[in-house]
């Protein structure tokens, strides 16, 4: 099976991504979903395996979508992209190998989950910031089959997910905190490795996180 990368460079006409200034990633998840086929059974998402991230840059936004099919640019709402290229990433997982020091970025949903010290949100999720998150992402590397040398994390803002209704039928709008991870990391275990950037890493990969990108690093000659 193929994975593909998609690159889009967001419209500036597009408004419609923001919602009380979050990114909306329950409308983007939709929109980003035309890329992939249809009859995608129960779990489209997961069955496309689509993830995505928004990288900010001085061009403006951009999306990076990741899919295992190839990716339908055509059938991306008219006001998305102001241009949209993609490649087929396999050549490049194909050639991952145990030593190989990469680059590596990430945008994600580092959480714990309430213990036994707070009982009144005790199973609850809480988002770790700061040095718990470093650490949060140093675990994940390290089962993804990779050993981090440097990681730099940077708290961005939370991602809008779907609008639920609480038992006083109240409408609430899930939150999901994103941190970035950028850095440097030796391959450890390239099969865990392929496996990762195909699946994804953590929570909320339908909302924009878990999407793990990495590229061979130059040696200094």
């Amino acid at each position: 099976m193929s994975t593909w990368l998609v690159q889009i460079a967001v419209s500036p006409r597009c408004t419609r991504l923001f919602t009380r200034g979050l990114l909306n990633g329950h409308a983007l998840h939709r929109d980003l979903m035309r890329l992939a086929g249809d009859n995608l059974g129960d779990q489209p998402r997961k069955t496309a395996g689509l993830l995505w991230r928004v990288d900010e840059g001085p061009a403006g936004l951009q999306l990076l979508v990741q899919l295992n099919t190839p990716p339908r640019i055509d059938a991306l709402p008219g006001d998305l992209a102001l241009s949209a290229r993609h490649r087929d990433l396999t050549p490049l997982l194909d050639r991952l190998q145990a030593g190989m020091r990469v680059r590596y970025r990430i945008a994600a949903n580092a959480t714990k989950r309430h213990g036994n010290a707070t009982p009144e949100k005790k199973g609850k999720l809480a988002n770790l910031h700061g040095a718990d998150a470093d650490a949060w992402w140093a675990r994940k590397a390290t089962d993804a089959g990779l050993h981090p040398q440097q990681i730099t994390s940077t708290a961005l803002p939370d991602i809008l997910g779907p609008t639920t209704r609480d038992r006083h039928n109240t409408p609430q709008t899930v939150r999901h905190g994103v941190t970035r991870f950028d850095g440097i990391a030796t391959i450890t275990d390239p099969d865990q490795l392929r496996t990762a950037i195909t699946q994804g890493i953590g929570r909320a990969r339908t909302y924009g996180c878990g999407l793990l990108s990495i590229g061979p690093l130059s040696e200094p000659r």
